[in-house]
């Protein structure tokens, strides 16, 4: 079994993978290109992003459903160097609170707040970087699965 320091090294490299397009489905490296981490510890992640062109919406502002893909995987590195063990999402929600605009630059915070025998729970905070107005807030539980996949096969809702 994978010990917590262990599974936050997996969790930070396969972060760094989807970052630099090396790792992951298209739509992850889509999602992440470019994220960076600024802080990492056992149930927790923050990383900086600046939103690219290419995940505009019509208005020039950041898409729903990329904010929606980016909560979703990096809540589920948290949760993996929490618990050592691949989970799979059992229940996701987002609440929407403003927009980003292209090329503006946001904050990502993940935590684990709760742990409840196989089931895990996130929150993940989006922020603007500059005045730290919350874009969108993330709640996701994940349950641990028992066999032995890597991150980039967690399921995605």
């Amino acid at each position: 079994m994978k010990d917590s320091s262990q599974s936050l090294q997996e969790s930070v490299k396969w972060l760094r993978g989807l970052s630099d397009g090396v790792a992951g489905r298209e739509i992850e490296k889509i999602v992440t290109k470019g994220i960076r981490q600024v802080k990492a510890h056992r149930g927790y992640l923050l990383c900086d992003f600046i939103v690219p062109n290419s995940l505009a919406d019509e208005n020039g502002n950041w898409n729903v459903g990329a904010i929606a893909t980016l909560i979703d995987i990096v809540g589920s590195l948290p949760i993996y160097s929490f618990t050592s063990n691949d989970s799979v999402s059992v229940d996701f929600s987002i609440s929407y609170f403003s927009t980003a605009k292209v090329q503006e630059e946001v904050e990502v915070e993940a935590k684990v707040v709760n742990k409840k025998e196989s089931l895990t729970s996130v929150i993940v905070e989006v922020r603007k970087k500059e005045n730290r107005e919350l874009i969108a807030l993330g709640k996701q539980w994940m349950i641990s699965a028992k066999r032995n996949i890597t991150p980039h096969l967690v399921s995605k809702l």
